[in-house]
């Protein structure tokens, strides 16, 4: 990659806890991701993903090493990024059309300027009409819509994900890889997306970085040689299944410490 948009060089991050001791979540972590890549990231329970996640938005500062974003360190928290959380954090009291404007309020701009863009990207992920609901009258997977909607509201050069869909049922989770496949081919913003389903890193990535047991280390970056556009019947052909049990063997080995 010769100007990655995203580089991140010897990574480590060492917590300390309230007895004294020390938690070694990374441990020199280097990789690049190229403008409007898609990158998967898998590993064990504990390895560091979040947290890894958190450096490179700027909301956590590293032991060692550098994170760049468009060449910029990543010092304090990046303004061009949107989050998605494993729950959508939707404020209950706002109607749908709010909670997506809530960046907006945040960031002091002014509400009537994005209104347009709020709906359009309400009608992007398929929730035209509930504009005027309250979280509470929505499913979960369509409070995950809302939270993706509200994520790219500011129209964010990075979309960072952890674990968006990991407390959904599988159809509803199949079809929302499905629906942020679409949304990605038409944004095409750049992607980090954490996830512990192997499947559904591959059918996502344009990569699978696969980390091992804590201190998280890059076990291994492995580029996804299958067409775009995807869609569900690609989890059936034979390349699918090789590289689900070679991701999978990996993470096993990490475990184990085989």
């Amino acid at each position: 990659m010769d100007n990655p948009f995203i580089e991140a060089k010897s990574l480590s991050k060492v917590f300390s806890s309230f007895s004294g001791d020390f938690v070694h979540a990374l441990e020199n972590v280097s990789f690049s991701v190229n403008s409007g890549e898609f990158v998967s990231v898998v590993g064990p329970s504990g390895c560091g993903k979040s947290t890894l996640l958190r450096i490179v938005a700027g909301l956590l500062r590293p032991t060692n090493g550098d994170v760049l974003v468009g060449g910029r360190k990543a010092e304090e928290p990046i303004k061009k990024l949107g989050f998605v959380f494993q729950r959508p954090v939707l404020f209950d009291w706002h109607k749908v059309l709010a909670n997506v404007l809530v960046p907006v309020d945040l960031a002091g701009f002014k509400k009537k300027d994005y209104l347009e863009y709020a709906r359009e990207l309400l009608r992007l992920v398929k929730l035209q009409g509930f504009e005027d609901k309250y979280p509470a009258e929505l499913s979960g997977g369509m409070q995950q819509r809302v939270a993706l909607a509200r994520a790219l509201i500011l129209d964010p050069q990075l979309l960072i994900m952890d674990e968006p869909f990991g407390a959904l049922d599988a159809l509803t989770r199949d079809q929302l890889n499905l629906e942020l496949l679409r949304i990605w081919e038409e944004k095409r913003k750049t992607v980090i997306f954490v996830t512990h389903n192997i499947p559904e890193a591959i059918l996502l990535g344009d990569r699978v970085i696969v980390f091992s047991e804590r201190p998280g280390r890059i076990m291994a970056d492995i580029t996804i040689e299958i067409e775009r556009p995807r869609g569900i019947e690609i989890k059936s052909e034979k390349r699918f299944g090789e590289l689900e049990v070679e991701i999978y063997n990996l993470i096993a080995s990490a475990q184990t410490g085989g």
